[in-house]
């Protein structure tokens, strides 16, 4: 019994060692077939999904103006990041930010 224990284990073994090198093979061509393709195309990182970590960015969409200048409404804020100066200046002033909401 331990015998034929044995000669699976090493059929196995060889069975494994066999499929790698196919594996390794393929992988090879494949590897060769792309990068043949990225030069006579002209395919950039980026258009293939890469970038230099290996994880694609995730882009956010652009976000609504939360807040406006009042004496000038084409001036807005979405409420992230540094604040704008008239956003400053308001508050300075003594007003205050939900002043500036834009109402919807």
């Amino acid at each position: 019994m331990d015998n034929e224990l044995d000669l699976l284990e090493k059929q196995i073994a060889e069975l494994q060692g066999k499929y790698k090198v196919l594996l390794d093979n393929k992988r090879a061509d494949a590897l060769q077939a792309t990068r043949q393709a990225v030069r006579q195309y002209g395919f950039t990182a980026s258009e293939l999904g890469l970038s230099g970590s290996g994880a694609t960015k995730k882009t956010s969409s652009p976000k609504e103006p939360k807040y406006a200048n009042p004496a000038n409404p084409e001036q807005t804020w979405v409420g992230r990041g540094a604040s704008p100066k008239w956003v400053k200046a308001h508050i300075e002033t003594g007003g205050t930010l939900e002043q500036l909401l834009i109402k919807r």
